[in-house]
């Protein structure tokens, strides 16, 4: 079997220094010589991991001023349903789940008119804090209706998708969703947690998730407008095609 070029290796290990946020983005790379150093590199084989971040997004070059940690932004696309957890990983993007608070609830007027259930139905309230590459992204607050979802496990919920688990505790397989965005300004709780000063916007997301007609999850959360950002590819299904051109 073909030996993994050492190029790779460095390349994996500087990515996961920039992600750990050993380098802060905006900050300047150190320069050639001091990384042939720290990774144990030639001069080649490092400028070779070199390319490979900035062609994947993660490093920038200053003409005469050097390299620079470009920015985190991380963009979901919106075509087909999809987990926080489970897209990011896809990404080899390092994840955090950190639950704030966890609690039995009855609906009150207001719940019981989101989710379509009848005031004082018991649902379980989840909120966590997601972050990626060290960085807070989103507050989330979950409510699971107790008829559907017995008990949850707060300690895996720290660690892994929450999807996950309810698809291996209790079958659960979403049929469709539906979301609503809103643009807001994050409360003083909100921007503690978040990390962020009081002139960063929010995007207010609502997701309703069905099991045929039947509501099963309803979350809330406050993403960071600067970190997170929504991509939708639409198709133009009114254009009339061309009538074809005979040959003269």
């Amino acid at each position: 079997m073909a030996q993994r070029p050492v190029y790779i290796d460095v390349y994996t290990e500087m990515l996961r220094d920039i992600q750990t946020g050993l380098y802060p983005e905006n900050s300047l790379f150190p320069p050639e010589e001091k990384l042939c150093r720290k990774y144990n590199a030639s001069r080649s084989t490092l400028r070779r991991a070199l390319n490979m971040l900035k062609e994947t997004g993660v490093l920038y070059s200053v003409q005469g001023n050097g390299t620079y940690i470009k920015p985190f932004v991380f963009t979901q696309p919106l075509s087909d349903f999809y987990s926080f957890t489970d897209t990011l990983k896809s990404s080899n993007i390092l994840i955090q789940n950190s639950v704030i608070h966890y609690d039995l609830v009855k609906a009150d007027k207001s719940l019981a008119i989101e989710t379509g259930y009848q005031e004082g139905t018991v649902f379980h309230k989840l909120l966590r804090l997601r972050s990626a590459r060290t960085y807070p992204l989103m507050l989330e607050t979950t409510f699971l209706p107790q008829s559907r979802f017995l008990t949850l496990d707060t300690e895996a919920l720290s660690c892994g998708s929450l999807y996950e688990f309810l698809r291996e505790q209790y079958n659960f397989h979403a049929d469709r969703a539906t979301e609503k965005f809103r643009p807001v300004m994050p409360r003083s709780e909100e921007r503690t947690l978040l990390h962020i000063s009081s002139n960063v916007p929010c995007t207010l997301l609502e997701r309703y998730s069905y099991e045929g007609n039947v509501l099963i999850e309803y979350t809330k959360s406050i993403v960071r407008g600067d970190k997170y950002a929504f991509r939708i590819e639409l198709a133009n299904n009114s254009v009339i095609p061309l009538p074809e051109q005979r040959e003269r």
